[in-house]
C-alpha cells in the first residue's frame, strides 16, 4: 500500500509498493555544484556575475557552508578568476574540488527534501529519477538536498531539457505542472557514468 512520506507546503510525497517516490510540484532551479567542470559557467562569483546571485547561496549573511565550499580561513573558495566553488550533497569520491560535485549546468538533477530522504525506503542521494513537464521527460539523478521547507527543485541542465522557458536560477522555474519520480535504491546512470548510492 502507498505511504504518504512527507507533506510540504501542500506537497503530498508518496513512496509506492515497488519503491517508486514520487510527486507533483513547481520547479524550482538550483546551479550548486556548477564548477565549470564541464565547461559551462560556475553557479557563483565573487563579482556576483555567476548562474546565481551569491545572495541565494546564503553569501555572506546565511547558511553559505552548506552550499559553497569553504576554504581555510573560513571563506568560500575561490579560483584565481574569482569562481567560487560550490557543493551538491552527491560527492565524488576522490576526485579533486573542481570536480568533485555534480554539475547543475550539465547534468539533469532533482534535489529532494530532507524528510523525504530520511522516510524513504531505500538510498536517496545517487538514486536514478525522471522529470516530467508537459508532456517531455529528462532522466536525472537525485543529487541535492534542500531547505526544510522546499519541495520542486531540480537543475539548470534539467530545466533546459524539459523547455522551461526560463531556466536561471535567477529568475527561472515554473509554479506548478512538475511530476518528480525517484527510485531510492537504484543507482543513476547518466551519460554513461554510473552514480554511487550514498547513504545519509
Amino acid at each position: 500500500m502507498p505511504i504518504e512520506l512527507a507533506r510540504i507546503d501542500g506537497v503530498h510525497v508518496v513512496q509506492d509498493d515497488d519503491g517508486r517516490v514520487h510527486w507533483e510540484s513547481g520547479g524550482a532551479i538550483d546551479a550548486d555544484g556548477a564548477n565549470g567542470q564541464n565547461g559551462a559557467k560556475f553557479a557563483y562569483r565573487e563579482d556576483d556575475k555567476g548562474l546565481d546571485a551569491l545572495q541565494n547561496a546564503g553569501y555572506p549573511n546565511g547558511g553559505w557552508r552548506n552550499v559553497l565550499v569553504e576554504r581555510g580561513d573560513g571563506e568560500p573558495l575561490s579560483d584565481a578568476d574569482g569562481n567560487i566553488y560550490s557543493k551538491t550533497t552527491y560527492a565524488w569520491k576522490g576526485r579533486p574540488i573542481p570536480k568533485r560535485y555534480v554539475d547543475a549546468a550539465t547534468i539533469p538533477y532533482v534535489v529532494v527534501n530532507p524528510l523525504v530522504r530520511r522516510h524513504a525506503v531505500g538510498v536517496v542521494i545517487g538514486c536514478r529519477a525522471l522529470i516530467t513537464y508537459q508532456q517531455r521527460s529528462v532522466v536525472a539523478v537525485v543529487a541535492d538536498v534542500s531547505g526544510a521547507t522546499r519541495i520542486g527543485e531540480l537543475s539548470i541542465a534539467a530545466a533546459k531539457a524539459l523547455g522551461f522557458r526560463r531556466s536561471s536560477p535567477r529568475n527561472g522555474g515554473v509554479d506548478s505542472g512538475v511530476r518528480f519520480e525517484m527510485w531510492p535504491g537504484s543507482a543513476a546512470i547518466i551519460n554513461g557514468e554510473i552514480y554511487e548510492l550514498q547513504p545519509a
